[in-house]
């Protein structure tokens, strides 16, 4: 059955009729000799291969252990989506087939492909990583794609040895359209795949490629937005949908929790962390549905990788002074109590998401929305509001650029201090900068 990849993922997107649970109940009416579970879709169960039962994926959700030590954006938090899209995927691999996840920015689709490769037996499998971008061309993806390779007997060409080799294309619909509407790299990509060859570029020669396969990722809403069905048919196609608040309240709040438990931190501020977690949700939620994109706010589209970097975020050295931010950045010292992770909270909230804003009438009704939002879920928290209407700013350099240790700054003036130490010494091994720091300018350094 021809369905383009924009078909398959409004499977998913639509927001008038479910189509999962649309499919799920011809998939029963219409085979009707297998006895399915009552409860539950056909999307919520596996086969056991072992007892030849229907068991539910969350069954093979493994225990997750949070690596401080990691980027949040490489965590992979297993959940009930990631496990079943994984299960497929490793079956799909080890017959040599490829496969394709799409979905929305956010989802997961490259640290899922990512978590996979990674655990491949590196004495059999090479991974070659091919990111397509707007200019990438045939030309230059035929030289990364025989990068890897070696000559074999006669025109043959493949991986070292006896391993096999692993392409993965990160944003496969991102490269430009012909004015035929044709893209050369998918042209050259489907050669491969329907005649198992491409042609030297130099002696135009045929090269037969061995011992290959492909795995792909690719945005349904950026590029060209979908690919041809010359190619696409190649693919075992799985589209991703933006986890839903459960999920995201199990991922969200395991990092946290664990962030918290290692750190030490006091019993009343760990159990305060699934009401935190609500709050990020329902603030999030509320923000990207109150600011849409338009002509002129083309910027205001809130997603997942915003909600992730209230959690970890690293912003880069400035002066001599590390900026990375987030909750999983905060020590015992600076939070001893709920409110001040509230506290914390606010001041990442307001570098995620008010920093987005363009006019003074969107930066009030964020702050009404956050406002309403905490004054929900915590009780007695009018105290610490009102301490963050004075000064809630949170960095590393508190103390001085010599100590990092993220923290509150407790005045304007000291922070003012801190920065013009820093301009000084910046602009005595480096070209002046004359800078005045006012309070908006110091609240972005």
């Amino acid at each position: 059955m021809d369905v383009s990849v924009e078909q398959s993922f409004s499977l998913l997107t639509a927001q008038l009729v479910d189509y999962r649970v649309e499919f799920s109940k011809w998939w029963v009416a219409e085979f009707k000799t297998i006895k399915f579970p009552s409860q539950g879709a056909v999307f919520d169960f596996y086969i056991d291969p072992e007892t030849k039962k229907f068991e539910p994926w969350p069954k093979l959700i493994p225990q997750f252990e949070f690596d401080p030590e990691m980027p949040l954006q490489a965590c992979l938090v297993p959940t009930t989506e990631t496990v079943r899209v994984r299960y497929f995927m490793d079956r799909l691999l080890e017959r040599r087939r490829p496969v394709m996840l799409v979905g929305n920015a956010g989802t997961g689709k490259s640290v899922l492909v990512g978590d996979k490769l990674s655990s491949l037996d590196t004495d059999a499998y090479v991974v070659k990583k091919v990111p397509f971008n707007y200019y990438t061309t045939s030309a230059m993806l035929q030289g990364m794609l025989e990068k890897p390779l070696e000559k074999k007997a006669g025109r043959n060409y493949g991986p070292s040895g006896t391993k096999k080799l692993v392409y993965f294309i990160d944003d496969l619909n991102m490269p430009e359209v012909d004015a035929y509407g044709t893209v050369q790299l998918h042209t050259l990509i489907w050669q491969h795949l329907d005649y198992g060859h491409w042609y030297d570029r130099t002696k135009l020669s045929l090269k037969e490629i061995t011992n290959v396969q492909y795995v792909s990722c690719m945005n349904p809403t950026a590029g060209s937005f979908t690919i041809s069905l010359r190619l696409q048919r190649h693919f075992c196609v799985f589209a991703l949908s933006i986890p839903g608040q459960d999920a995201l309240s199990r991922i969200y709040s395991t990092i946290l929790t664990q962030h918290l438990t290692s750190g030490n931190f006091s019993g009343a501020v760990q159990k305060s962390a699934q009401q935190l977690i609500a709050l990020a949700l329902g603030l999030h939620l509320k923000v990207a549905a109150t600011f849409l994109p338009t002509a002129i706010k083309f910027h205001y589209i809130f997603n997942l990788r915003d909600f992730s970097n209230i959690f970890q975020v690293n912003v880069g050295f400035t002066a001599g002074l590390c900026t990375p931010q987030g909750l999983l950045f905060s020590t015992p010292e600076c939070l001893q109590h709920p409110q001040d992770l509230v506290k914390l909270y606010l001041h990442e909230s307001n570098r995620v998401y008010r920093d987005k804003m363009v006019e003074e009438k969107d930066y009030g009704t964020f702050d009404k929305i956050q406002l309403e939002t905490v004054e929900k879920l915590y009780e007695d928290i009018e105290e610490a509001l009102e301490q963050t209407k004075r000064m809630n700013v949170y960095c590393h350099f508190a103390k001085g650029v010599g100590e990092p240790s993220y923290r509150p700054v407790p005045t304007w003036e000291e922070l003012n201090k801190i920065l013009v130490e820093a301009l000084d010494s910046y602009n005595e091994v480096n070209a002046a900068m004359s800078l005045v720091l006012f309070e908006d300018a110091m609240c972005h350094v």
